[in-house]
């Protein structure tokens, strides 16, 4: 039954695909980023002087109007006037222009502050970008990590089923012990469990990659294997300037304390007089059945200088700036923290990352031993030098061996990740 579900499971798995194909398919097909991308595009439409307050504003609005009422009229002359279903309709149009010429430079620092959205919405794009192309590369290589334990995980099941088959054939010569028989089959159904285990875990992982690629959930795919050999890292001085230069966290730091500057000035400008001039063209057209006036019509212009100075507001205006001045100081200080944070993060990091490489190193030494061990110890048990139970504490060892050198490939990679990502350069070294 196991290795029917096995030869199942390598079916299924025929896509292969390397990191920089998902990341390319990713780019193009996951929901999440085509909305952000969307919401970049809406920043930059909105970045325009007339969003700014720089242009006029120019209306044309008109009605129609028709009214059919009955009424009657006692005029002083004594004269009466009745009319029944009187008829009468009136026309109005107008052509009107505001334009404020100025408003204390409000509309240059909000012009500013469309800009700094503008370039924020770019950064949110290029940030989740980023964001997705690391959760992708942590699932990839969490699926590698899964795939080469559930190689070990069957090379220890291939060895219980040696050992159970050994047992086995000693009990039918009359030669075996039933202890020892009962001990290889639990442990051959313990292994076979961990191996059906480790095949959902890694059918989850495809779903996860599946879901950020935006295909088929069951849609079988498994990464290109490659060999793995942890690089060294340039320098930690070199690492924190390449993240100064390009971190996007950073970046948008300083782009919030530019729109934060730009909300400043606009709360400031509320503080100098407003300008403004304004115009209009109507024409008023009217006829009526009864009345004083059997038609009218009338059209004209008017235009004129308005001047707006507040004088008072009870305090309102001078909070207003006094917070927002408080926000742009909050900003600097946020740049001064984020820059300390990456600097904390990436020698944390960076320790991590060099502290992992060796005992990588040693891993891979104990590695060579364990399995001559493990060789050592099979060939002893077909001797009957040693029992069943000796027998599977070497193969425990060395199968734990192997499932730390998978587990530390799989944290180097991610702290790898990790510091690519906050020195802005993983695009680069991903793609």
């Amino acid at each position: 039954m196991l290795s029917l579900l096995a030869m199942s499971f390598q079916g299924m798995a025929q896509n292969d695909y390397n990191l920089q194909e998902l990341v390319q398919l990713a780019l193009e097909e996951n929901y999440q980023i085509q909305i952000t991308k969307n919401q970049e595009e809406i920043a930059e439409n909105r970045n325009t002087l007339g969003n700014a307050g720089f242009f006029p504003a120019f209306d044309i609005y008109s009605d129609q109007n028709w009214n059919i009422e009955t009424s009657e009229s006692n005029l002083y002359t004594g004269q009466i006037r009745k009319g029944n279903n009187v008829q009468s309709n009136q026309f109005n149009a107008t052509a009107e222009l505001n334009w404020t010429l100025f408003d204390g430079f409000r509309m240059f620092a909000k012009k500013d502050q469309l800009e700094s959205l503008a370039e924020l919405g770019k950064m949110e794009t290029k940030y989740f970008v980023e964001q997705t192309i690391a959760d992708l590369a942590n699932i990839y290589y969490s699926l590698i990590k899964a795939r080469k334990q559930l190689e070990v995980h069957q090379q220890s099941l291939n060895i219980s089923a040696y050992r159970l088959n050994l047992e086995k054939q000693k009990q039918n010569l009359g030669k075996g012990n039933a202890l020892f028989y009962h001990q290889a089959k639990v442990d051959y159904n313990n292994d076979s469990n961990i191996v059906l285990n480790q095949q959902m875990t890694i059918q989850t992982k495809q779903i996860q990659l599946n879901r950020i690629i935006n295909k088929d959930p069951l849609n079988p795919l498994s990464p290109v294997e490659e060999t793995f050999a942890p690089e060294e890292l340039p320098g930690l001085e070199q690492l924190i300037e390449t993240a100064m230069e390009n971190s996007q966290d950073l970046e948008r730091s300083k782009l919030e304390e530019m729109i934060a500057e730009a909300n400043y000035k606009m709360e400031k400008a509320s503080r100098y007089p407003q300008v403004s001039v304004y115009g209009n063209y109507s024409y008023s057209e009217q006829e009526s059945e009864l009345g004083l006036l059997e038609s009218s019509q009338s059209h004209g212009s008017n235009f004129g200088i308005q001047v707006r100075f507040n004088l008072y507001d009870g305090g309102k205006k001078n909070t207003a700036i006094e917070n927002a001045q408080l926000q742009k100081q909050n900003t600097r200080v946020a740049i001064d923290d984020k820059r300390a944070s990456i600097t904390a993060v990436l020698a944390q990091l960076v320790t991590q990352y060099n502290s992992m490489r060796e005992q990588y190193r040693l891993l891979m030494e104990n590695q060579k031993s364990s399995g001559k061990s493990l060789a050592i110890a099979r060939q002893q048990f077909e001797q009957g030098a040693i029992n069943g139970y000796e027998f599977r504490q070497t193969q425990l060892a060395h199968l734990q061996i192997q499932n730390k050198i998978n587990e530390l490939e799989y944290n180097l990679r991610t702290l790898q990740i990790d510091i690519y990502r906050i020195s802005g350069t993983l695009s680069d070294n991903i793609m």
